[in-house]
């Protein structure tokens, strides 16, 4: 699969679309969450903010997500691939 530049720009942006919801759902500064942020390196990230987290991402981004999708977000990264699945922008 080839990527172009666009696809690049729209994942980096949607990325850090994402770090600041997660930051601010979460209570701590995006600078705090880097790219390999993930349930087992984030002390935050409970089971209850990822359920509030989950309905920030719904809202924000405007998307239903499937109970395998929600299960499957346990980290920036996967948030950010399951956005993009489905075309989500910044």
């Amino acid at each position: 699969m080839i990527t172009t530049d666009n696809q690049i720009d729209r994942t980096v942006g949607l990325r850090e679309r994402v770090r600041e919801i997660m930051a601010d759902t979460f209570g701590m500064e995006p600078s705090e969450l880097p790219n390999s942020t993930s349930q087992e390196t984030c002390g935050k990230w409970s089971s209850l903010y990822h359920m509030m987290l989950l309905v920030v991402l719904e809202e924000q981004f405007e998307v239903s997500l499937s109970m395998d999708d929600m299960t499957s977000m346990t980290s920036l990264a996967e948030v950010v691939a399951v956005l993009d699945r489905y075309g989500a922008t910044a």
